[in-house]
Protein backbone atom coordinates (compact mmCIF):
# COMPACT_ATOMS: atom_id res chain seq x y z
CA UNK A 1 0.00 0.00 0.00
CA UNK A 2 1.48 3.75 -0.92
CA UNK A 3 2.04 6.18 1.62
CA UNK A 4 0.44 9.57 1.41
CA UNK A 5 1.90 12.96 1.94
CA UNK A 6 0.11 15.80 3.05
CA UNK A 7 0.96 19.68 3.12
CA UNK A 8 0.17 21.69 6.26
CA UNK A 9 0.41 25.39 7.22
CA UNK A 10 -0.62 27.62 9.91
CA UNK A 11 -0.69 31.49 9.80
CA UNK A 12 0.83 34.16 11.15
CA UNK A 13 -2.30 35.34 12.79
CA UNK A 14 -3.29 32.06 14.36
CA UNK A 15 0.35 31.58 15.94
CA UNK A 16 -0.41 35.00 17.52
CA UNK A 17 -3.44 33.77 18.75
CA UNK A 18 -1.94 30.38 20.22
CA UNK A 19 0.63 32.33 22.02
CA UNK A 20 -1.96 34.95 23.25
CA UNK A 21 -3.96 31.82 24.62
CA UNK A 22 -0.78 30.21 25.94
CA UNK A 23 0.35 32.80 27.46
CA UNK A 24 -3.48 33.65 29.03
CA UNK A 25 -2.93 30.23 30.40
CA UNK A 26 0.42 30.50 32.16
CA UNK A 27 -0.91 33.40 33.91
CA UNK A 28 -4.06 31.89 34.99
CA UNK A 29 -1.39 28.85 36.05
CA UNK A 30 0.62 31.53 38.06
CA UNK A 31 -2.17 33.58 39.78
CA UNK A 32 -3.28 29.97 41.00
CA UNK A 33 0.18 29.06 42.06
CA UNK A 34 0.34 32.45 43.99
CA UNK A 35 -2.89 31.33 45.96
CA UNK A 36 -1.40 27.92 46.51
CA UNK A 37 1.89 30.01 47.71
CA UNK A 38 0.10 31.74 50.37
CA UNK A 39 -1.87 28.51 51.33
CA UNK A 40 1.18 26.45 51.59
CA UNK A 41 2.92 29.97 53.76
CA UNK A 42 -0.27 29.49 56.17
CA UNK A 43 0.58 25.51 56.29
CA UNK A 44 4.55 26.35 57.10
CA UNK A 45 3.86 28.87 59.73
CA UNK A 46 1.42 26.76 61.20
CA UNK A 47 4.45 23.92 61.66
CA UNK A 48 6.98 26.08 62.36
CA UNK A 49 4.79 27.37 65.39
CA UNK A 50 3.63 23.85 66.52
CA UNK A 51 7.23 23.20 65.88
CA UNK A 52 8.52 26.13 68.39
CA UNK A 53 5.84 25.10 70.67
CA UNK A 54 7.24 21.64 70.97
CA UNK A 55 9.84 22.41 72.87
CA UNK A 56 8.41 22.76 75.51
CA UNK A 57 9.89 22.16 78.75
CA UNK A 58 10.22 18.75 79.73
CA UNK A 59 10.03 19.00 83.45
CA UNK A 60 7.20 21.19 83.85
CA UNK A 61 4.82 18.82 81.83
CA UNK A 62 5.65 15.36 83.31
CA UNK A 63 5.91 16.55 86.79
CA UNK A 64 2.97 19.19 86.88
CA UNK A 65 1.12 18.24 83.63
CA UNK A 66 1.60 21.96 82.10
CA UNK A 67 3.00 23.14 78.86
CA UNK A 68 5.08 25.66 78.43
CA UNK A 69 8.09 27.32 76.58
CA UNK A 70 11.25 28.54 78.27
CA UNK A 71 11.69 31.53 76.76
CA UNK A 72 15.38 31.56 77.99
CA UNK A 73 16.15 28.14 76.43
CA UNK A 74 17.41 26.79 79.93
CA UNK A 75 19.81 30.19 80.19
CA UNK A 76 17.68 31.89 82.85
CA UNK A 77 17.12 35.40 80.80
CA UNK A 78 14.37 35.71 78.82
CA UNK A 79 15.28 36.42 74.94
CA UNK A 80 12.48 36.50 72.66
CA UNK A 81 15.30 36.96 70.11
CA UNK A 82 16.08 33.79 70.26
CA UNK A 83 12.64 32.77 70.05
CA UNK A 84 12.32 34.74 66.65
CA UNK A 85 15.80 32.48 65.82
CA UNK A 86 14.05 29.23 66.25
CA UNK A 87 11.29 30.15 64.33
CA UNK A 88 12.97 31.23 61.69
CA UNK A 89 15.27 28.06 61.36
CA UNK A 90 11.86 25.83 61.32
CA UNK A 91 9.95 27.93 58.95
CA UNK A 92 13.24 28.25 56.30
CA UNK A 93 13.32 24.43 55.95
CA UNK A 94 9.53 24.27 55.55
CA UNK A 95 9.89 26.75 52.68
CA UNK A 96 13.04 25.39 51.22
CA UNK A 97 12.55 21.61 51.05
CA UNK A 98 15.67 21.01 49.45
CA UNK A 99 17.46 23.76 51.78
CA UNK A 100 21.07 20.97 53.31
CA UNK A 101 19.88 18.49 50.71
CA UNK A 102 21.53 17.63 47.38
CA UNK A 103 18.67 16.43 44.88
CA UNK A 104 19.07 18.32 41.08
CA UNK A 105 15.82 17.21 39.94
CA UNK A 106 13.63 18.52 42.77
CA UNK A 107 10.74 20.63 41.85
CA UNK A 108 9.12 23.46 44.29
CA UNK A 109 5.98 24.41 42.60
CA UNK A 110 5.57 27.36 45.24
CA UNK A 111 8.95 28.87 45.38
CA UNK A 112 8.49 30.64 48.49
CA UNK A 113 11.02 32.98 50.34
CA UNK A 114 11.14 34.16 53.81
CA UNK A 115 11.97 37.28 54.04
CA UNK A 116 11.39 38.78 57.11
CA UNK A 117 9.39 37.36 60.79
CA UNK A 118 8.49 38.68 64.41
CA UNK A 119 7.06 36.92 67.07
CA UNK A 120 4.37 40.19 67.50
CA UNK A 121 3.03 38.65 70.62
CA UNK A 122 3.66 36.32 73.50
CA UNK A 123 1.45 35.24 77.00
CA UNK A 124 3.56 33.87 79.95
CA UNK A 125 2.50 31.42 82.37
CA UNK A 126 2.61 34.06 85.14
CA UNK A 127 0.14 36.56 83.45
CA UNK A 128 -2.75 38.17 85.17
CA UNK A 129 -1.36 36.31 88.16
CA UNK A 130 -1.08 32.73 87.11
CA UNK A 131 -4.37 32.85 84.90
CA UNK A 132 -2.56 30.65 82.16
CA UNK A 133 -1.24 28.15 84.69
CA UNK A 134 -4.91 28.22 86.22
CA UNK A 135 -6.60 27.46 82.39
CA UNK A 136 -4.37 24.80 82.16
CA UNK A 137 -4.78 23.20 85.64
CA UNK A 138 -8.66 23.49 85.11
CA UNK A 139 -8.43 21.40 81.66
CA UNK A 140 -5.81 18.88 83.28
CA UNK A 141 -8.05 18.01 85.42
CA UNK A 142 -11.37 18.02 83.40
CA UNK A 143 -9.03 15.59 80.96
CA UNK A 144 -7.87 13.49 83.64
CA UNK A 145 -9.84 13.46 86.48
CA UNK A 146 -13.18 12.73 85.41
CA UNK A 147 -13.94 10.33 88.10
CA UNK A 148 -13.70 13.09 91.00
CA UNK A 149 -17.24 13.31 92.67
CA UNK A 150 -18.13 17.11 91.99
CA UNK A 151 -21.08 17.07 94.51
CA UNK A 152 -18.88 15.89 97.42
CA UNK A 153 -16.61 18.64 96.53
CA UNK A 154 -18.96 21.04 96.60
CA UNK A 155 -20.06 19.38 100.54
CA UNK A 156 -16.48 21.69 100.73
CA UNK A 157 -17.68 24.95 99.76
CA UNK A 158 -21.12 24.74 101.44
CA UNK A 159 -19.25 23.75 104.66
CA UNK A 160 -16.72 26.71 104.11
CA UNK A 161 -19.27 29.26 104.80
CA UNK A 162 -20.98 28.20 107.82
CA UNK A 163 -16.88 27.53 109.38
CA UNK A 164 -16.49 31.08 108.92
CA UNK A 165 -19.40 31.97 110.40
CA UNK A 166 -18.47 30.16 113.70
CA UNK A 167 -14.98 31.16 113.77
CA UNK A 168 -15.87 34.79 113.67
CA UNK A 169 -18.35 34.34 116.52
CA UNK A 170 -15.79 32.27 118.76
CA UNK A 171 -13.36 35.01 117.84
CA UNK A 172 -15.89 37.69 119.24
CA UNK A 173 -16.82 35.85 122.07
CA UNK A 174 -13.40 35.58 123.15
CA UNK A 175 -12.84 38.94 122.98
CA UNK A 176 -16.05 40.04 124.62
CA UNK A 177 -15.49 37.59 127.63
CA UNK A 178 -11.96 38.66 128.03
CA UNK A 179 -12.88 42.08 128.97
CA UNK A 180 -16.19 41.29 130.81
CA UNK A 181 -13.92 39.36 133.31
CA UNK A 182 -11.00 41.87 132.90
CA UNK A 183 -13.86 45.00 133.74
CA UNK A 184 -14.70 42.88 136.74
CA UNK A 185 -11.53 41.63 138.53
CA UNK A 186 -11.86 44.91 140.14
CA UNK A 187 -14.47 44.32 141.58
CA UNK A 188 -13.69 40.13 142.26
CA UNK A 189 -10.23 41.71 144.14
CA UNK A 190 -12.02 44.03 146.51
CA UNK A 191 -14.47 41.33 147.40
CA UNK A 192 -11.57 39.20 148.35
CA UNK A 193 -9.92 41.99 150.51
CA UNK A 194 -13.08 42.37 152.29
CA UNK A 195 -13.08 38.72 152.96
CA UNK A 196 -9.88 38.09 154.12
CA UNK A 197 -10.29 41.14 156.13
CA UNK A 198 -13.40 39.85 158.20
CA UNK A 199 -11.92 36.13 158.61
CA UNK A 200 -8.47 37.84 159.97
CA UNK A 201 -10.31 39.95 162.37
CA UNK A 202 -12.55 36.60 163.25
CA UNK A 203 -9.40 34.70 164.00
CA UNK A 204 -7.98 37.53 165.92
CA UNK A 205 -11.43 37.57 168.20
CA UNK A 206 -10.68 33.27 168.57
CA UNK A 207 -13.57 32.60 165.87
CA UNK A 208 -12.10 30.67 163.00
CA UNK A 209 -14.52 30.74 160.23
CA UNK A 210 -13.61 29.96 156.64
CA UNK A 211 -14.85 32.25 154.03
CA UNK A 212 -12.80 31.58 150.92
CA UNK A 213 -13.18 28.45 149.99
CA UNK A 214 -9.61 26.47 148.82
CA UNK A 215 -9.36 26.60 144.96
CA UNK A 216 -9.96 23.13 143.11
CA UNK A 217 -7.04 21.56 141.73
CA UNK A 218 -5.86 22.15 138.17
CA UNK A 219 -8.38 25.26 137.71
CA UNK A 220 -9.37 24.41 134.02
CA UNK A 221 -9.46 28.37 133.48
CA UNK A 222 -5.89 29.23 134.69
CA UNK A 223 -4.24 25.76 132.93
CA UNK A 224 -5.78 27.45 129.55
CA UNK A 225 -4.48 30.72 129.89
CA UNK A 226 -0.87 28.62 130.88
CA UNK A 227 -1.20 27.05 127.10
CA UNK A 228 -2.97 29.98 125.28
CA UNK A 229 0.40 31.63 126.08
CA UNK A 230 2.40 28.43 124.75
CA UNK A 231 2.95 28.12 120.55
CA UNK A 232 -0.11 25.86 119.06
CA UNK A 233 2.43 23.80 116.78
CA UNK A 234 4.57 23.01 119.80
CA UNK A 235 1.44 21.90 121.94
CA UNK A 236 -0.18 19.67 119.25
CA UNK A 237 3.04 17.95 117.92
CA UNK A 238 5.41 18.16 121.24
CA UNK A 239 8.66 15.76 120.22
CA UNK A 240 7.33 14.91 116.87
CA UNK A 241 9.85 15.53 114.20
CA UNK A 242 9.31 18.76 111.86
CA UNK A 243 10.90 19.32 108.88
CA UNK A 244 13.54 22.13 109.09
CA UNK A 245 13.53 22.96 105.19
CA UNK A 246 14.03 26.62 104.41
CA UNK A 247 13.86 28.25 101.09
CA UNK A 248 14.68 31.50 99.91
CA UNK A 249 11.57 33.13 98.29
CA UNK A 250 12.15 36.33 97.87
CA UNK A 251 12.33 36.08 93.94
CA UNK A 252 9.29 33.72 93.12
CA UNK A 253 6.70 34.77 91.18
CA UNK A 254 4.33 35.66 94.33
CA UNK A 255 7.37 38.28 95.18
CA UNK A 256 7.96 39.69 92.32
CA UNK A 257 7.01 42.39 89.89
CA UNK A 258 6.95 39.57 86.91
CA UNK A 259 7.48 39.83 83.23
CA UNK A 260 4.48 40.93 80.87
CA UNK A 261 3.29 39.28 78.03
CA UNK A 262 1.65 41.21 75.39
CA UNK A 263 -1.15 38.68 74.47
CA UNK A 264 -4.30 38.35 75.99
CA UNK A 265 -5.57 34.55 76.53
CA UNK A 266 -9.23 33.83 76.50
CA UNK A 267 -10.45 32.21 79.77
CA UNK A 268 -11.99 29.29 78.93
CA UNK A 269 -12.59 27.61 82.46
CA UNK A 270 -13.57 30.14 85.44
CA UNK A 271 -16.22 29.60 87.98
CA UNK A 272 -16.91 27.59 91.18
CA UNK A 273 -16.78 23.86 89.72
CA UNK A 274 -12.87 25.34 87.81
CA UNK A 275 -11.99 26.86 91.19
CA UNK A 276 -12.64 23.62 93.02
CA UNK A 277 -10.60 21.43 90.23
CA UNK A 278 -8.10 23.72 90.39
CA UNK A 279 -8.06 23.33 94.03
CA UNK A 280 -8.04 19.57 93.52
CA UNK A 281 -5.59 20.14 91.03
CA UNK A 282 -3.59 21.60 94.08
CA UNK A 283 -4.48 18.74 96.33
CA UNK A 284 -2.53 16.23 93.56
CA UNK A 285 0.54 17.64 93.08
CA UNK A 286 1.76 19.18 95.83
CA UNK A 287 2.43 17.21 99.23
CA UNK A 288 1.77 18.13 102.69
CA UNK A 289 2.84 17.25 106.53
CA UNK A 290 1.35 14.01 106.36
CA UNK A 291 2.04 12.73 102.54
CA UNK A 292 4.88 10.14 102.05
CA UNK A 293 6.75 11.80 99.83
CA UNK A 294 8.77 14.64 100.50
CA UNK A 295 9.49 17.94 97.99
CA UNK A 296 13.18 18.85 97.25
CA UNK A 297 12.87 22.60 98.40
CA UNK A 298 10.24 22.25 100.99
CA UNK A 299 8.58 19.20 102.21
CA UNK A 300 5.17 21.01 103.28
CA UNK A 301 3.89 22.60 99.91
CA UNK A 302 0.53 22.62 100.69
CA UNK A 303 0.96 24.49 104.00
CA UNK A 304 3.34 27.00 101.90
CA UNK A 305 0.40 27.60 99.34
CA UNK A 306 -1.92 28.17 102.13
CA UNK A 307 0.45 30.35 104.45
CA UNK A 308 3.36 31.82 101.86
CA UNK A 309 6.51 31.74 104.33
CA UNK A 310 9.68 30.49 103.89
CA UNK A 311 10.38 27.76 106.01
CA UNK A 312 8.39 24.46 106.49
CA UNK A 313 8.00 25.04 110.32
CA UNK A 314 6.32 28.56 109.69
CA UNK A 315 3.97 27.34 107.24
CA UNK A 316 2.82 24.42 109.75
CA UNK A 317 2.15 26.60 112.20
CA UNK A 318 0.45 28.61 109.97
CA UNK A 319 -2.28 25.68 108.92
CA UNK A 320 -2.25 24.53 112.79
CA UNK A 321 -3.39 27.80 113.59
CA UNK A 322 -6.49 28.34 110.85
CA UNK A 323 -7.35 24.25 112.10
CA UNK A 324 -7.30 25.55 115.24
CA UNK A 325 -9.59 28.43 114.69
CA UNK A 326 -12.12 26.46 112.56
CA UNK A 327 -12.26 23.64 115.65
CA UNK A 328 -12.92 26.30 118.60
CA UNK A 329 -15.47 27.75 116.02
CA UNK A 330 -17.39 24.63 115.46
CA UNK A 331 -16.99 22.91 118.89
CA UNK A 332 -18.26 26.20 120.59
CA UNK A 333 -21.52 25.81 118.57
CA UNK A 334 -21.71 22.39 119.79
CA UNK A 335 -20.96 23.82 123.57
CA UNK A 336 -23.95 26.41 123.09
CA UNK A 337 -26.30 24.05 121.89
CA UNK A 338 -25.47 20.85 124.48
CA UNK A 339 -27.20 21.54 127.83
CA UNK A 340 -25.71 19.09 129.79
CA UNK A 341 -22.12 20.93 129.09
CA UNK A 342 -23.88 24.35 130.15
CA UNK A 343 -24.99 22.65 133.41
CA UNK A 344 -21.84 21.60 133.87
CA UNK A 345 -19.81 25.09 133.48
CA UNK A 346 -22.29 26.63 135.50
CA UNK A 347 -21.73 24.11 138.35
CA UNK A 348 -18.04 24.88 138.05
CA UNK A 349 -18.55 28.53 137.89
CA UNK A 350 -20.63 28.57 140.56
CA UNK A 351 -17.56 26.60 142.87
CA UNK A 352 -15.13 28.97 141.59
CA UNK A 353 -16.97 32.45 141.93
CA UNK A 354 -20.57 31.53 143.73
CA UNK A 355 -18.47 32.29 147.14
CA UNK A 356 -18.09 35.73 146.00
CA UNK A 357 -21.74 36.67 145.56
CA UNK A 358 -20.90 38.50 142.26
CA UNK A 359 -23.22 37.27 139.83
CA UNK A 360 -22.28 38.86 136.83
CA UNK A 361 -18.94 37.30 137.28
CA UNK A 362 -20.54 34.24 137.87
CA UNK A 363 -22.48 34.45 134.46
CA UNK A 364 -18.89 35.68 133.12
CA UNK A 365 -17.12 33.08 134.37
CA UNK A 366 -19.79 30.15 133.14
CA UNK A 367 -19.22 31.34 129.61
CA UNK A 368 -15.19 31.82 130.14
CA UNK A 369 -15.90 28.24 130.99
CA UNK A 370 -17.63 27.29 128.31
CA UNK A 371 -14.82 29.03 125.65
CA UNK A 372 -11.86 27.23 127.31
CA UNK A 373 -13.60 24.21 126.89
CA UNK A 374 -14.42 24.55 123.43
CA UNK A 375 -10.66 25.89 123.11
CA UNK A 376 -9.04 22.56 124.81
CA UNK A 377 -11.31 20.36 123.19
CA UNK A 378 -9.99 21.95 119.34
CA UNK A 379 -6.16 21.52 120.65
CA UNK A 380 -7.13 17.79 121.03
CA UNK A 381 -8.96 17.55 117.66
CA UNK A 382 -5.80 19.76 115.94
CA UNK A 383 -3.33 16.86 117.48
CA UNK A 384 -5.36 13.77 116.42
CA UNK A 385 -5.33 15.01 113.29
CA UNK A 386 -1.53 15.65 112.82
CA UNK A 387 -1.98 12.09 114.17
CA UNK A 388 -3.41 11.03 111.22
CA UNK A 389 -6.54 10.61 112.51
CA UNK A 390 -10.48 12.32 111.71
CA UNK A 391 -12.28 14.63 113.28
CA UNK A 392 -15.94 15.50 112.25
CA UNK A 393 -16.96 19.00 111.04
CA UNK A 394 -19.95 19.39 113.26
CA UNK A 395 -19.69 17.14 116.81
CA UNK A 396 -22.11 15.37 118.33
CA UNK A 397 -21.65 13.40 121.91
CA UNK A 398 -19.74 10.57 120.59
CA UNK A 399 -17.56 12.33 118.83
CA UNK A 400 -16.73 14.87 121.82
CA UNK A 401 -13.29 13.72 123.55
CA UNK A 402 -12.82 16.16 126.33
CA UNK A 403 -14.62 16.42 129.45
CA UNK A 404 -14.94 19.27 132.01
CA UNK A 405 -13.10 17.41 134.84
CA UNK A 406 -10.11 16.51 132.32
CA UNK A 407 -10.07 19.91 131.15
CA UNK A 408 -7.36 21.05 133.87
CA UNK A 409 -5.09 18.01 132.92
CA UNK A 410 -5.67 19.09 129.56
CA UNK A 411 -1.78 19.32 129.23
CA UNK A 412 -1.15 15.87 129.99
CA UNK A 413 -3.81 14.47 127.89
CA UNK A 414 -2.19 16.47 124.55
CA UNK A 415 1.20 15.25 125.49
CA UNK A 416 -0.02 11.51 125.42
CA UNK A 417 -1.48 11.95 122.12
CA UNK A 418 -4.39 10.60 120.57
CA UNK A 419 -5.44 6.67 121.43
CA UNK A 420 -8.40 6.88 119.36
CA UNK A 421 -8.44 8.05 115.66
CA UNK A 422 -11.75 8.86 115.49
CA UNK A 423 -14.39 9.34 112.34
CA UNK A 424 -14.93 12.29 110.50
CA UNK A 425 -12.31 14.45 108.09
CA UNK A 426 -8.57 13.41 107.80
CA UNK A 427 -6.19 16.25 107.66
CA UNK A 428 -5.96 16.47 103.97
CA UNK A 429 -9.35 17.15 103.96
CA UNK A 430 -9.40 19.91 106.35
CA UNK A 431 -6.45 21.46 104.10
CA UNK A 432 -8.79 21.07 101.32
CA UNK A 433 -11.39 23.35 103.37
CA UNK A 434 -8.58 25.68 104.50
CA UNK A 435 -8.00 25.89 100.18
CA UNK A 436 -11.35 27.25 99.42
CA UNK A 437 -11.39 29.24 102.72
CA UNK A 438 -8.40 31.52 100.67
CA UNK A 439 -8.22 33.42 97.75
CA UNK A 440 -7.70 31.23 94.55
CA UNK A 441 -5.50 34.26 93.58
CA UNK A 442 -2.40 33.72 96.01
CA UNK A 443 -3.07 29.93 95.52
CA UNK A 444 -2.17 30.12 91.50
CA UNK A 445 1.55 32.27 92.48
CA UNK A 446 2.44 30.18 94.92
CA UNK A 447 1.61 27.14 93.24
CA UNK A 448 4.19 28.47 90.90
CA UNK A 449 6.75 29.35 93.61
CA UNK A 450 6.70 25.80 94.24
CA UNK A 451 7.00 24.83 90.50
CA UNK A 452 9.91 27.04 89.87
CA UNK A 453 11.49 25.58 93.08
CA UNK A 454 11.11 22.43 92.41
CA UNK A 455 12.66 22.47 88.70
CA UNK A 456 15.16 24.68 89.78
CA UNK A 457 16.28 22.15 92.24
CA UNK A 458 16.94 19.22 89.84
CA UNK A 459 19.99 18.79 86.98
CA UNK A 460 17.72 19.52 84.18
CA UNK A 461 16.10 22.65 84.73
CA UNK A 462 18.61 24.72 87.40
CA UNK A 463 17.54 28.49 86.14
CA UNK A 464 13.86 27.59 85.21
CA UNK A 465 11.74 30.86 85.83
CA UNK A 466 7.58 30.50 85.79
CA UNK A 467 7.95 34.32 84.24
CA UNK A 468 9.87 33.34 81.43
CA UNK A 469 7.77 30.43 80.63
CA UNK A 470 5.77 31.09 76.76
CA UNK A 471 2.26 29.36 76.76
CA UNK A 472 1.26 31.26 73.37
CA UNK A 473 2.55 33.59 70.45
CA UNK A 474 1.49 35.01 67.78
CA UNK A 475 3.45 35.68 64.17
CA UNK A 476 4.26 37.73 61.34
CA UNK A 477 5.87 36.46 58.75
CA UNK A 478 6.85 38.08 55.02
CA UNK A 479 6.78 35.69 51.89
CA UNK A 480 8.41 36.75 48.43
CA UNK A 481 6.86 33.97 45.70
CA UNK A 482 9.33 34.02 42.90
CA UNK A 483 7.67 33.38 39.42
CA UNK A 484 7.17 30.18 37.77
CA UNK A 485 4.88 30.86 34.48
CA UNK A 486 5.23 33.85 33.59
CA UNK A 487 8.30 34.27 31.18
CA UNK A 488 5.62 33.88 28.21
CA UNK A 489 2.84 36.18 29.41
CA UNK A 490 5.93 38.76 30.12
CA UNK A 491 7.24 38.35 26.84
CA UNK A 492 4.36 38.49 25.03
CA UNK A 493 1.55 40.16 27.12
CA UNK A 494 3.74 42.50 28.97
CA UNK A 495 3.18 41.06 32.32
CA UNK A 496 5.52 42.18 35.40
CA UNK A 497 7.95 39.00 36.05
CA UNK A 498 8.03 40.66 39.65
CA UNK A 499 8.03 38.70 42.78
CA UNK A 500 4.82 38.57 44.79
CA UNK A 501 5.10 40.10 48.74
CA UNK A 502 2.74 39.01 50.72
CA UNK A 503 2.15 39.06 55.07
CA UNK A 504 1.22 35.71 56.92
CA UNK A 505 0.04 35.51 60.39
CA UNK A 506 -0.33 32.87 62.30
CA UNK A 507 -0.76 32.24 66.34
CA UNK A 508 -0.85 29.26 68.79
CA UNK A 509 -1.63 28.14 72.15
CA UNK A 510 -1.09 25.25 74.19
Amino acid sequence: MGRKEFKGSITVFFSMVCLLFLSLICATVESARVQGAKAQAANIIGMGNFSLLGEYENGLLESYGIFSLDGSYGEGAFRIEKVKQRLEEYLSYNADPKKDVFFPWHFDPWNLELTDSEVSGYALLTDEKGEAFYQQAVSYMKANAAVLAIDKLFEYTKETKEIKNWQEKYEKSQKNSDDEIYQLEDKKRKKLEAMESEAQEAKENGTEIVLVPEEPKNNPLKEIAKLRKKSTLEIVTWDKEISEKKINIRNFPSKNRNRKGTLKLEKEHSGLISDVLFREYLMMHFPDYLSDGEGTALDYQLEYILGGKNTDKQNLKYVVNRLLLIREGMNYLYGLQNQNMSMKTEGLAITLTGFLGIPALTAATKHALLLAWAYGESLVDVRILLDGGKVPVFKDTSTWALTIENLGRITEILREGARDKGKGLNYQEYLRILLHMGSVSSQKMRALDMIQAELRATDQSPHFKAENCIVAIETNTVWNCRPVFLSLPQAVMGVSGKRTGFVQKGSITY
